[in-house]
């Protein structure tokens, strides 16, 4: 009997079902009661939601096939957006956050928020951020979903229901990426003033779970955001900041063991 690859899976049949054959969005807009069909926009929110919405369905699918229990966030700051458990992913709790942004060339825009460095990755016995206590999680799974958006859109105006094969779709070349977080995790935080932990933003990293954690494993991952400060949380506990990066990481670790 095969084993069953749980990444291979899923990631073929995202592909299978969110793309067309020629690499485009199959969702062209949203109709109202009197079938009007009402393009969309390049706003990156609201693609990012459609693509969640359109996700879950998929993955709901993907779940009765192979006859595991899905766990939906029961709201919107709670992680992961998907919780999955079953006898073919060992009986073990998944973790699967669902992440979209566009490419620019051999990069992406931004890179991926991957969840708080505080909340529940600190509190991992408690629910109070996530919809189980993270320790119970044996794997965290980020579902990112890149695309290239088009340089033009007509979005002032409605089209009928036999004009749906003139909509051109906002975004295309869609590729779904599936790693687990710290493989694709960065030392730094997510853009902006933010306590979220980064992704790297180059596609190969992305695409190959190369991330800097990557050859140094998920516990390494975890004590580093564990510990993390970023200058203005050190400077408010009047403390010195331990590392900025893994090379100051690992310094830090040495001289806690000599000590």
């Amino acid at each position: 009997m095969n084993k069953f690859d749980f990444q291979k899976e899923l990631k073929k049949d995202l592909e299978k079902e969110l793309v067309t054959p020629d690499r485009e969005w199959n969702i062209r807009g949203f109709i109202d009661i009197s079938k009007k069909i009402y393009p969309l926009s390049l706003d990156t929110k609201l693609l990012s939601k459609i693509i969640e919405l359109t996700v879950i369905p998929m993955i709901i699918k993907f779940v009765k096939k192979h006859q595991l229990k899905l766990y939906l966030a029961e709201h919107q700051l709670q992680y992961p957006d998907i919780t999955l458990e079953g006898k073919k992913i060992g009986n073990k709790k998944y973790a699967v956050d669902i992440k979209t942004t566009y490419r620019t060339g051999n990069t992406i825009k931004r890179g991926f928020t991957l969840g708080s460095f505080r909340g529940s990755l600190r509190s991992p016995f408690s629910t109070r951020y996530s919809r189980f206590p993270y320790s119970e999680y044996a794997k965290h799974w980020v579902l990112g979903i890149i695309y290239t958006r088009r340089e033009k859109v007509e979005s002032q105006k409605f089209y009928s229901i036999k004009d749906l094969s003139k909509i051109k779709a906002v975004i295309r070349d869609i590729e779904v990426i599936l790693q687990e977080k710290y493989k694709i995790a960065n030392y730094v935080p997510g853009s902006g003033n933010t306590a979220n932990i980064g992704s790297v933003t180059n596609l190969e990293m992305l695409r190959n779970g190369t991330g800097p954690f990557a050859k140094h494993g998920d516990k390494v991952f975890l004590d580093y955001w564990i510990n993390y400060l970023r200058r203005e949380d050190a400077e408010r506990k009047g403390l010195e900041r331990p590392y900025r990066n893994l090379e100051e990481y690992f310094e830090w670790k040495r001289s806690k063991r000599s000590t």
